[in-house]
C-alpha cells in the first residue's frame, strides 16, 4: 500500500485534524451489542462522495447536499462529470463509538502520488453542520479546478493557493437568501464605514468562531464572489483568473477581481442590490428620508414635506409635488408595515395641498405625520435596545464571546438596579417593549 501523506489545511480548515482510516476498523471491530449500526453509503450520482453514520436521515441530507453543490458549481467552474478528489464525511450520533475520541468538527486531507481525498467528521447536532459540509465539498471542487494540470501530489503541494474568501463565498453562493440579508449586512457596513478593503478580505485566513463576526465575514466573501461571477464579461474574467492560478506552478493571486476601486464601487451598489420586494424597517427610513426632500428648480432651495405649505404654489411646484405623491404611494406599497401610518398621513397631506388647495389641513396632516414618525423611531429604538439586551444577557461568563464584556456590564447594572440613584434606562423600557412584541 502506498504511503499516505497528511498535511494540515490551516488556511481552509481551522477546526483540527483527525485520521479517520483507523476509525472504520475500530467501529467494525466493536463487540458491544448496543453499539449503533454505523454504515457507509455513497451518493447515487457521484460514488466519490461517501458518508458514514448510523443516522440515515443525516446521511441522505449530506449526500444530497454534495449532489446539489456539484450541480450548481459545475457550470460556474466548468468541471467534469465526476469528482476527481473523493470526500468522505463521518456524521457522529451521540452513541457513535467515535464520539468518545472526538466531539467537534475536524477535517484532513490525505495525498499520494495519484491524488488526494478529504476526510471530515462532525457531530450530528452541530449547529454549523451545513456550512462545514459545504466547505469540504467546495474545497474539493476548487482543488479540481486549481490542480487540473497537476498529476502527482505530496507534502509540498501548495493547497493554500485556494483563497479562503473564495471557499466561503462559493459556499454562501450555494444558499438562497430571499431576504437579501447578506447584502443588507454589507450595505450597513458600507454606511457605517466599517467595510473591509479588498486587500483585507483577500488576507483573511479563517472565519471567526464568533457567530456575528463569522456571519459578517461570510457576507463579504459572498458579496465578492457574487460580484465577480455575474454573467457576461465578469464571469469570463473570473474564468481567466482561475486559469492563472491553476497548473503545477500556479501564479500568485495578485490580480484580484474587482480592483480595489472596483470593489468600492461594488460596495456602493449594495444599497440597491440589498433591496427586497418589501423594504426592511431601516430601508424604509432611508427611502422616506430621500423622498421627503424637495429641491426647488429655480432657486435651488431645499426643503422637506413638512415645510412645503409655506412655499408659493406655482406650476413647477405642482409638478414636483405630484411626482412626490407618486413616489410616496410607491413607497407605501413596499414599506415596512410599521411605517404605513406615517406614509399614509404624508400622502393625505400632499393630496390636501395639491388637490384640495387647503394648506391649513395639509399642514395639520404633516404635523401629525411628523409626530407619528418620531414616536415610531423612539419605539423602534426601545425594541433594538431590548433585542440587544436579550442577546447580551443570554450569554454567560467565562466564554470567549465578543458579548462577554457587555454581559459583565449588564451584570453590573443588575447589581445597582435597586439603587434609585443609578437607574437603568434600558430596564425601565422592558415591560413597555414586551407588551408590544
Amino acid at each position: 500500500m502506498k504511503k499516505l501523506h497528511l498535511f494540515a489545511l490551516t488556511a481552509l480548515f481551522a477546526s483540527g485534524l483527525i485520521c479517520l482510516q483507523a476509525e472504520d476498523a475500530a467501529v467494525s471491530g466493536s463487540t458491544d451489542a448496543t453499539a449503533p449500526l454505523v454504515t457507509t453509503s455513497a451518493s447515487h450520482h457521484f460514488s466519490e462522495v461517501t458518508c458514514t453514520t448510523s443516522d440515515t436521515l443525516a446521511c441522505a441530507d449530506t449526500l444530497q447536499m454534495a449532489e446539489d453543490a456539484r450541480m450548481q458549481l459545475t457550470p460556474l467552474l466548468k468541471l467534469g462529470p465526476h469528482w476527481r478528489f473523493p470526500v468522505h464525511i463521518h456524521v457522529m450520533t451521540p452513541d457513535d463509538p467515535l464520539r468518545t475520541k472526538i466531539n467537534r468538527e475536524a477535517s484532513a486531507v490525505f495525498a499520494d502520488e495519484n491524488g488526494m481525498h478529504i476526510e471530515a467528521v462532525l457531530p450530528s447536532d452541530d449547529p454549523d453542520a451545513r456550512a462545514f459540509l459545504e466547505r469540504q465539498f467546495v474545497t474539493a471542487m476548487l482543488w479540481e479546478k486549481f490542480f487540473a494540470d497537476t498529476k502527482t501530489f505530496d507534502s509540498h503541494t501548495q493547497l493554500t493557493v485556494v483563497p479562503m474568501w473564495l471557499v466561503e463565498g462559493l459556499g454562501e453562493w450555494l444558499n438562497d437568501d430571499p431576504e437579501h440579508n447578506r447584502e443588507s449586512i454589507v450595505r450597513k457596513a458600507v454606511e457605517s464605514k466599517c467595510a473591509p478593503t479588498l486587500t483585507d478580505l483577500a488576507g483573511w485566513k479563517q472565519i471567526s468562531k464568533d457567530r456575528l463576526l463569522g456571519i459578517w465575514q461570510r457576507s463579504f466573501c459572498y458579496y465578492l464572489v457574487n460580484s465577480i461571477t455575474r454573467s457576461g464579461s465578469k464571469r469570463d474574467n473570473f474564468q481567466q483568473w482561475l486559469a492563472t492560478l491553476s497548473g503545477s506552478k500556479p501564479a500568485s493571486a495578485q490580480r484580484l477581481f474587482p480592483t480595489e476601486m472596483g470593489w468600492q464601487r461594488e460596495l456602493v451598489d449594495a444599497t440597491q442590490r440589498s433591496r427586497a420586494i418589501v423594504y426592511t424597517w431601516d430601508e424604509t427610513v432611508a427611502e422616506l428620508a430621500s423622498t421627503e426632500v424637495i429641491t426647488i428648480p429655480v432657486s435651488k432651495k431645499v426643503c422637506t414635506l413638512d415645510t412645503i405649505t409655506s412655499l408659493p404654489y406655482d406650476t413647477n411646484l405642482d409638478m414636483m409635488l405630484r411626482q412626490k405623491l407618486t413616489d410616496l404611494t410607491g413607497l407605501e406599497l413596499r414599506a415596512h408595515p410599521s411605517w404605513h401610518p406615517t406614509l399614509e398621513l404624508y400622502r393625505a397631506g400632499l393630496t390636501a395641498f395639491i388637490t384640495d388647495k387647503n394648506p391649513i389641513q395639509a399642514q395639520k396632516l404633516f404635523s401629525h405625520a411628523h409626530a407619528v414618525r418620531s414616536a415610531e423611531m423612539t419605539n423602534h429604538q426601545k425594541i433594538v435596545d431590548y433585542v440587544n439586551w436579550f442577546e447580551v444577557t443570554r450569554d454567560y461568563p467565562g466564554t470567549t464571546s465578543r458579548f462577554n464584556s457587555y454581559f459583565n456590564t449588564a451584570k453590573a447594572l443588575d447589581e445597582v438596579q435597586a439603587d434609585p440613584a443609578h437607574p437603568n434606562p434600558i430596564r425601565l423600557d422592558l415591560l413597555h417593549v414586551e407588551s408590544q412584541l
